[in-house]
């Protein structure tokens, strides 16, 4: 297979429980979640439900590394994205997923749903109490825009500002949204496979995760991201 560069927004430097991953699970290959809760465990969580994902995911990493398994993530517009290996600046195109992973774990449901322990749906500044892969963009302090950096060639990064996409106004309602939760001096925030955003926020001595509110497709937001042209590929 060709392998595709993917060159918009990637997760770097992430914590154990902030991305999908493909391993092995009694001799067959699985996607697997790190769970961390809110007192302290951390769950080992796997589902066997999704052989076409763990296929997308290990065609890159054999492609990429001669061998299958490893970390993965999925953007707002579902695409599969995935790192060459573990730690790594460079991140390929796997495809589209639209299913939704869940991981069944001592009779609860975990999943990157926007609902609570009881299944009643979050609001906006609530404890999220979803699985945390999601990709990061920053609200910049002041809370009127919205950003992100991606490498555009060795040594260099650029700025992404949503106020470029849409427009100052539209960038600073949303925004606006954000900042009603987060506070005007701004951070990082990340945005999952279905769209809902949540927040790390310094709360009763300690960071705690906050769930933000959903990303509807009538805001506005950056485009959705495709390969520019054969030279993204490699063969």
């Amino acid at each position: 297979m060709a392998l595709v560069r993917y060159t918009w927004n990637t997760p770097k430097n992430v914590a154990r429980d902030a991305k999908y991953a493909i391993r092995r699970n009694k001799g067959k290959l699985e996607v697997f979640l790190l769970f961390r809760t809110d007192y302290g465990e951390e769950w080992s969580l796997s589902t066997a439900e999704h052989a076409q994902l763990v296929q997308m995911v290990n065609a890159v990493k054999m492609e990429a590394t001669g061998s299958p398994a490893g970390a993965f993530y999925i953007n707002e517009y579902r695409q599969v994205i995935v790192p060459a290996a573990d730690g790594s600046d460079t991140y390929y195109y796997a495809g589209e997923y639209h299913e939704d992973l869940e991981f069944l774990f001592e009779g609860r449901t975990i999943s990157s749903r926007a609902v609570g322990a009881d299944g009643q749906a979050l609001t906006p500044g609530d404890t999220w109490e979803g699985v945390h892969p999601g990709i990061p963009y920053v609200l910049k302090a002041g809370g009127k825009d919205i950003s992100f950096k991606r490498p555009i060639r060795p040594n260099v990064t650029r700025e992404e500002l949503l106020s470029k996409y849409t427009s100052p106004v539209e960038a600073a309602e949303l925004a606006a949204r954000i900042r009603s939760v987060k506070g005007f001096e701004g951070g990082r925030f990340y945005v999952n496979e279905r769209r809902h955003m949540f927040a790390p926020l310094n709360r009763e001595g300690g960071l705690n995760y906050v769930y933000v509110g959903d990303l509807g497709p009538s805001d506005p937001w950056y485009p959705k991201w495709q390969p520019a042209s054969e030279a993204e590929q490699e063969s």
